[in-house]
């Protein structure tokens, strides 16, 4: 019996061993398994790490983009009102000096359209449109378009001597360029 013993043990004694070995075969697999498990997580937490940064992102161009509009949203309508303005102060100028030969309705008539003016650069003033007005300054290609050349010796070359038309700004933008004479050297005759 005691051979039937040993050979019972022996037999255990492999059981367990092929036991063990499987165990550290399933170790050596899971180790596999966690540095695979391991390296997909980083990959994981970098994706998530970008898209939060790439969310980040938008939100802030999306706000840029939206205070870009609340300040511009208006720069071609206040464009093309440009040219209201333009008449309204060319019809304002034309009215003579003297009123008091005119009838009562013209009078009012005038009125009218002075409060017009006057409303139409109250809503510029209030939108931040800005005019241009650079007679005295030096000439700005940023601001101005030279329209024509005065010889003059009164004044440094390169200084406005007229403005044909008013320029504008919106904030810090350009709508129109200020359309200005500018003065040059006088030339000496020989």
């Amino acid at each position: 019996m005691k051979k039937n013993k040993s050979k019972k043990t022996d037999t255990e004694n492999q059981d367990t061993l092929s036991d063990q070995k499987e165990i550290i075969v399933d170790n050596i697999e899971v180790s596999d398994d966690q540095e695979t498990l391991k390296k997909e997580l980083e990959i994981a937490v970098d994706d998530k790490k970008r898209a939060l940064a790439e969310a980040e992102n938008t939100r802030r161009r999306s706000i840029k983009d939206l205070e870009q509009a609340r300040k511009y949203g208006h720069l071609s309508l206040s464009r093309e009102m440009l040219s209201v303005v333009d008449s309204l102060e060319s019809a304002v100028n034309a009215i003579p000096k003297n009123k008091d030969d005119l009838t009562e309705e013209l009078k009012n008539f005038i009125l009218g359209v002075e409060m017009t003016l006057e409303q139409l650069k109250q809503v510029f003033s209030n939108h931040n449109i800005t005019r241009i007005n650079p007679e005295g300054e030096l000439f700005d290609y940023n601001l101005h378009q030279a329209m024509f050349e005065k010889e003059t010796k009164e004044v440094e070359p390169g200084t406005i001597v007229e403005v044909m038309q008013p320029g504008w700004t919106l904030h810090d933008r350009l709508l129109r360029p200020a359309m200005v004479g500018v003065a040059k050297k006088k030339l000496e005759k020989a």
